[in-house]
């Protein structure tokens, strides 16, 4: 181990001829060990189920630094008994990866509990186990350690321990969120049409994602909003396919808002009854749908589009898509042609001020002053939202 002394305080005045007999005739040491000890858990010889187990813990000693020390424990796991460290590429040579992950979480006593979601999420990355079919019936060995770090900087790994744990499928991709669309006399150009995905930003409004929001990972079922004006007595609907009437919410009792009821072929329209700024939120997982006043919202004339598509232009157009007389507008389109390649786009108004942008693509939430949005080569209906800065790139 490598030591260091600590030079003892000296005491000066009356203090001085006190401290004689009882202190301690050396200085203490500060010990920096290159290792301390993980315990192998009581049950390392059976197979943990991580499906079945959320978490488990792992108990240690404290290294032996010579004193009682404020230390941060987290552990590190890896799928062979070797630990890579990542290596930078050089003019000579090639980037190497690590081959371990630093698992979430840490602890400042004795104990740590790791979580097995985590570590099985990481052992089907690893292996590229995609689907079901991919995960063994038999146990996977994982290798854990346990790293101690002081605030000074030091640190130190325990030993590796060996377990064996029964990995289940999920899937490493999410699905994304779920689309339902408004639309209705007093909902875009108020024509009721539902065609096909090409009524996108001209008779049918895409309800907005949340950032945040929980959404399952497979079906993308999770909560919608839309904030926007509604004109009294104009009925509204919502649809979940362009195209397909089938899954559908409307009222069970005409010109109301407080009965929604789902798949009714026959259910009534929406309708507020005071015309202002509304929220639909709808959650496609527990299947409710309320609808709220909410606070009025700037209205503006007009909405640009800017990137590196158009050379970053100020003055490119937007498309106002709610054209129903009496309705104020707060969702704009574009048509994007980026079939030449990659590109990146931003929302503005005059002068840049404001701006909405963010790094999610093919939607996310624009924040004011945000990133540029990094758009994949394609063909779009870019539809926008100037109050909760919700856009959406369409494919076509």
């Amino acid at each position: 181990m490598k030591k260091l002394n600590i030079l003892a305080s000296l005491f000066v005045g009356a203090l001085a001829f006190t401290a004689c007999e009882d202190d301690n005739d050396s200085n203490p040491i500060i010990q920096q060990p290159e290792t301390f000890t993980v315990n192998t858990p009581s049950w390392a010889d059976r197979i943990l189920d991580l499906e079945r187990n959320t978490t488990f813990a792992l108990t240690y000693s404290q290294p032996e630094y010579g004193y009682t020390a404020a230390v941060t424990y987290s552990a590190e796991l890896t799928l062979e008994d070797t630990w890579q460290e990542e290596v930078a590429a050089t003019d000579t040579t090639e980037a190497i990866a690590a081959n371990y992950v630093k698992l979430d979480g840490s602890s400042t006593t004795y104990f740590l509990d790791l979580n097995t979601s985590v570590i099985n999420r990481y052992i089907l990355e690893t292996n590229n186990w995609t689907s079901e079919e991919l995960i063994p019936a038999d146990s996977v060995a994982i290798y854990v350690r346990i790293k101690a770090a002081l605030a000074s900087g030091y640190s130190c790994y325990s030993n590796t321990v060996k377990l064996k744990v029964l990995p289940y499928f999920i899937p490493l991709t999410y699905a994304d969120p779920e689309m339902w669309f408004l639309i209705g006399s007093c909902i875009a150009n108020g024509s009721w049409s539902n065609g096909s995905a090409a009524d996108i930003g001209v008779s049918l409004i895409p309800l907005n994602s949340i950032e945040g929001g929980e959404y399952d990972p497979v079906t993308g079922q999770g909560p919608l909003t839309y904030t926007g004006y509604f004109p009294a007595d104009q009925g509204f609907k919502l649809i979940k396919t362009p195209g397909s009437w089938d899954s559908q919410w409307g009222s069970s009792s005409n010109n109301s808002i407080d009965s929604p009821v789902k798949n009714d072929g026959g259910s009534g329209d929406f309708k507020v009854t005071a015309a202002g700024y509304y929220t639909v939120s709808l959650n496609t997982k527990t299947d409710e749908l309320v609808i709220t006043p909410a606070e009025a919202s700037k209205v503006y004339d007009h909405m640009f589009i800017s990137g590196d598509f158009n050379g970053w232009a100020t003055d490119v157009q937007m498309t106002p898509v709610s054209t129903v007389e009496g309705v104020e507008n707060h969702d704009w389109t574009f048509e994007l042609d980026a079939t030449g390649g990659a590109t990146t786009a931003k929302f503005l108004y005059d002068g840049w001020s404001p701006n909405w942008g963010n790094t999610g693509f093919p939607f996310g939430t624009g924040a004011g002053n945000g990133p540029n949005i990094p758009v994949e080569a394609g063909n779009y209906t870019v539809v926008f939202n100037d109050i909760t800065g919700y856009y959406h790139f369409f494919s076509k």
